[in-house]
């Protein structure tokens, strides 16, 4: 039977398999899709002992994005600018095509949720400096945004965003989470906010000084518990939310036409995907 993987480390909270699998019956394909664990640094050796005809492609979560790039043979270019693969599909002789489709995710959720005509050259800000930082630099780039802020743990600039900034030509402005006031600036002028931190890590931060435009639209890529700290605070001030599970479900719909080379429509996979979200209301 062919089948598919999501990979990483923890991956037994993973709800990619409701996704793919919901889409494999819509789509009347006998297919199957499983979790399985891959500690970092082993990813390599995981895929040479994986090799199987069956074996039609790998979700890739955290920590395995940045070494799912370094894994496969080859890329395309969104994978190389954002230096991260959440998507492995096997080609010939052995070898791995990286994509990413995490950027889909994050363009699709804010455009469902309202964001289709921002002002041009718009603002938006970033919560966190990793991986999903950077696609969420490129998703806002295809949005039509020019007024880019990260803000980090500290403007030193050594996170992964920063990296795919300067592969992508932007021009982005750090402000380190204790610059309260720099902070509550780049909000109040943002269209559009992205929540990368996750939700364990957020309590950590001072949420209950932020104020974020209630014109904004914020989407938080963490999702459980949910609502996350930082989604609490942003609904206090009156501000949009798009829930993390919508980037989930579009970059899956982009997993599901790599792997398979057929197209199924996110709104009809959304409800087996509700079903099983845990603590969704």
């Amino acid at each position: 039977m062919p089948y598919c993987l999501v990979v990483g480390d923890p991956i037994a909270h993973s709800l990619s398999p409701v996704i793919h699998l919901a889409a494999y019956r819509e789509l009347g394909l006998n297919w199957d899709f499983r979790c399985q664990r891959v500690r970092s640094g082993t990813l390599k050796a995981f895929l040479l002992a994986a090799a199987d005809s069956q074996l039609r492609g790998l979700a890739v979560t955290m920590p395995l994005k940045p070494e799912a790039l370094q894994t496969a043979t080859f890329a395309d270019g969104l994978a190389k600018v954002t230096g991260a693969v959440n998507t492995l599909v096997p080609a010939a002789g052995g070898d791995w095509t990286g994509f990413n489709t995490d950027v889909r995710g994050i363009v699709e959720a804010f455009r469902q949720g309202g964001a289709t005509n921002l002002p041009s050259g718009g603002s938006g800000v970033i919560f966190g400096s990793g991986s999903t930082a950077a696609s969420a630099l490129a998703a806002f780039t295809e949005l039509g945004l020019t007024e880019l802020t990260v803000i980090s743990r500290t403007t030193a600039q050594t996170g992964a965003a920063f990296q795919a900034a300067q592969r992508m030509g932007l021009s982005v402005r750090v402000v380190a989470w204790h610059q309260v006031e720099a902070v509550n600036r780049a909000l109040r002028a943002a269209q559009l906010v992205m929540g990368t931190v996750p939700a364990p890590t957020q309590d950590a931060l001072p949420l209950l000084q932020l104020q974020i435009s209630s014109h904004a639209i914020f989407l938080d890529a963490a999702y459980a518990p949910w609502p996350t700290p930082i989604v609490s605070c942003v609904q206090g001030c009156g501000a949009q939310v798009i829930p993390g599970w919508e980037m989930l479900l579009h970059q899956g719909v982009a997993q599901v036409k790599l792997f398979t080379g057929q197209e199924v429509s996110a709104e009809i996979l959304r409800p087996a995907l509700l079903r099983n979200l845990p603590n969704r209301h």
